[in-house]
């Protein structure tokens, strides 16, 4: 009965190193991704601030309202 109890435990402890592992690997690619959205959001909002800009001084539009077209 002990070697079963000693096999049950030895079993146990693998499936929690093993699920750690698995944990570690989940939470690493979450936060991956959420590195990647954030990112990929922060450059859109850049490229279309960016963008605004170079709209405005290409049309030379402004909200001047001294300024009449």
């Amino acid at each position: 009965m002990d070697r079963l109890g000693a096999a049950v435990g030895g079993l146990g402890f693998a499936v929690l190193i093993l699920g750690g592992f698995v944990a570690i690997r989940v939470l690493t690619r979450l936060f991956y991704s959420v590195v990647l959205l954030i990112e990929t959001l922060s450059l859109a909002a850049f490229a279309l601030l960016v963008g605004y800009v170079v709209y405005r001084i290409i049309l030379g539009s402004s909200d001047d309202p001294r300024r009449s077209r």
